[in-house]
């Protein structure tokens, strides 16, 4: 592991995902990679729900080792304005002490949840055919409290 820090493997962050949503059928299951940028590494698992055209996919990434990855991933959501329109629903989403960003796009009817947990994981949840209330239900399936702390080597000067 880079830097001696507890980056999860791919396989490992699949275990976080639910294994399967009440309707829907697991298609695609434990697509995962390491990827390294530079002298920066992470992971991501992947999994896609479908029930005819509707579909849910699931995105877990962790971003142990690369913590400006997960800054920029999330820094918006601090001063994003909220928006209720006649095509557009979106607001910041509080779950337990973590933020993140919730859309629903009425016209296509498709939805988006996007969650930073532990300033460490990035988790993104996509809906088409599927609205912001399903993919809240979804949220409800993850094991939070499974969900590992960060764990940053501070005297890395890019871990400051």
């Amino acid at each position: 592991m880079a830097q001696g820090t507890a980056l999860m493997s791919p396989e490992k962050l699949a275990r976080l995902m639910p294994k399967k949503i009440d309707g829907f059928t697991l298609v695609e299951q434990d697509k995962g990679r390491m990827i390294k940028i530079g002298t920066l590494t992470y992971s991501m698992a992947e999994c896609t729900f479908s029930k005819s055209k509707r579909k849910i996919s699931i995105l877990l990434f962790d971003y142990n080792n690369a913590p400006i990855m997960y800054r920029q991933a999330t820094s918006n959501w601090e001063t994003q304005q909220a928006d209720d329109s006649e095509t557009l629903f979106e607001q910041s989403l509080q779950v337990a002490d973590w933020r993140g960003w919730q859309q629903y796009n009425k016209a296509s009817n498709s939805s988006k949840i996007l969650l930073g947990i532990y300033d460490r994981f990035y988790l993104v949840l996509n809906g088409e055919g599927v609205d912001l209330e399903i993919l809240n239900r979804v949220m409800d399936l993850f094991p939070w409290s499974d969900f590992p702390a960060l764990q940053l080597e501070y005297t890395n000067a890019k871990h400051r």
